[in-house]
C-alpha cells in the first residue's frame, strides 16, 4: 500500500506534446545551424556537423537519466526535449549526406579513390563514436544531479483528446502555435537571414512527423523500430532529391536555394535524427542492434547512391548553376 501511495499518475495528452515540441524543434534547428556555421572554417579538425551530434545526443543523456522528474514536473516537456530538442539538433540524413559526398568525392578533393572511403568511413566512424560518447557521458551527468526522492510516475495514455487538458496545457498550446507562427512572419517580412527563418518553419514539420512516425516503433516490432527507421529513411530520400537540384539539375534563383537550404536544414534536418537513433542501438538486443543500425545506414546509402550518385556520376556537379539571380 505504501508503494501505491508513491506513483503519480499523469495523463498524457498528444495535442499538448506536439505544440511542446514545436518551440523546441525551432531552437534545435537554431542550434544546429549555428555551430554548423561557427565550426565551418579553413583547416577545422573534424567536419563541423559532428559537434551538433554530439550537444544533442549530451542532451538526451541528461534527458534520460532524469526522465522520471521530468514527467513529474511537466509530461509534454519530456517529449519535448526528446523529440523536439534533441531530436532537431541531431541529424541522420545529413550524416548520410556527408558519408555519400566523401565516398563520391563530391567536392573534387584531390584524392584517390582509396583516400574517398577512407573519408567517409572517418565520417561514419566519428560520427557515431562522438553520439554514443555524449549519450554516455549525458547519462552519467544526469546521474549525478538525479534525485531520489521522486514519486514513481504512471503515465496513462489519453491520445489526442482535450479531456484532461489544465490552464497550463492550453497556455503551451497557445506558445507553441504562435512560436511557429511567428517564424512564418519572420520568414515572409524578414528582410535578412531568409534561409534560416525559413528552416525554422519547415523543422516544426519535420519534428512532428517523425514523432507521429514514432508511434509505430513498438506496435509493429518491437525489435525493429520501424517508426523511427522510417523517418531517417524518408528524410534522406528528400534529402538526396534537394542535393541534386543544388547540384545543378535546374537553374535557380536566389529564392529557390534559400527554399531547398531551408528544406534541407530545416525539415530534413528535425525529421531525421541520431538522438534517438543512438538510444535505440543501446536499448535493443544485441543482434537486434546491430541488424538496425547497419540496416539503417545500408538502406540511407543505397538512396544516395542511386538518387544523388545517378545524376553526379553522370552529369557532374554545376556549382555555377546554382542560385544565378
Amino acid at each position: 500500500m505504501a508503494n501505491e501511495e508513491k506513483v503519480l499518475v499523469v495523463n498524457e495528452n498528444k495535442f499538448v506534446i506536439a505544440a511542446t515540441i514545436i518551440p523546441f524543434s525551432i531552437v534545435g534547428v537554431l542550434i544546429r545551424i549555428a555551430l554548423s556555421r561557427l565550426e565551418t572554417y579553413s583547416g577545422a579538425p573534424v567536419f563541423s556537423l559532428v559537434y551538433a551530434q554530439w550537444i544533442g545526443c549530451f542532451i538526451m543523456g541528461v534527458v534520460m537519466a532524469n526522465k522520471t522528474l521530468l514527467f513529474q514536473w511537466y509530461y509534454p516537456l519530456h517529449g519535448g526535449l526528446s523529440s523536439g530538442l534533441c531530436g532537431s539538433i541531431t541529424t541522420f540524413s545529413s550524416w548520410q549526406l556527408g558519408i555519400f559526398k566523401e565516398f563520391a568525392n563530391y567536392n573534387a578533393n584531390p584524392h584517390t579513390r582509396g583516400k574517398n572511403v577512407l573519408a567517409a568511413i572517418s565520417v561514419f566512424l566519428v560520427t557515431l563514436a562522438m553520439s554514443q560518447q555524449a549519450l554516455v557521458f549525458g547519462q552519467h551527468i544526469g546521474r549525478m544531479y538525479k534525485r531520489t526522492d521522486i514519486s514513481e510516475v504512471k503515465v496513462a495514455p489519453q491520445g489526442f483528446t482535450s479531456k484532461y487538458l489544465s490552464m497550463r496545457d492550453y497556455l503551451v498550446i497557445s506558445f507553441g502555435i504562435l512560436c511557429w507562427i511567428g517564424v512564418i512572419f519572420a520568414a515572409i517580412f524578414g528582410k535578412s537571414q531568409k534561409e534560416l527563418a525559413l528552416a525554422c518553419v519547415f523543422a516544426p514539420a519535420g519534428a512532428l512527423l517523425r514523432w507521429v512516425l514514432s508511434f509505430y516503433n513498438s506496435s509493429l516490432y518491437s525489435l525493429f523500430l520501424v517508426g523511427t527507421f522510417t523517418a531517417n529513411i524518408l528524410g534522406t530520400i528528400i534529402l538526396a532529391v534537394l542535393s541534386l537540384l543544388q547540384s545543378g539539375a535546374i537553374i535557380m534563383t536566389p529564392t529557390k536555394c534559400y527554399v531547398l537550404q531551408a528544406l534541407a536544414d530545416g525539415f530534413c534536418g528535425c525529421l531525421t535524427t541520431i538522438s534517438t537513433f543512438m538510444v535505440e542501438l543501446n536499448a535493443l538486443p544485441l543482434v537486434n542492434s546491430y541488424i538496425y543500425g547497419v540496416s539503417s545506414v545500408v538502406v540511407g546509402q543505397c538512396f544516395m547512391f542511386v538518387i544523388l550518385g545517378s545524376y553526379i556520376w553522370t552529369q557532374g556537379v554545376h556549382p555555377s548553376a546554382i542560385c544565378v539571380s
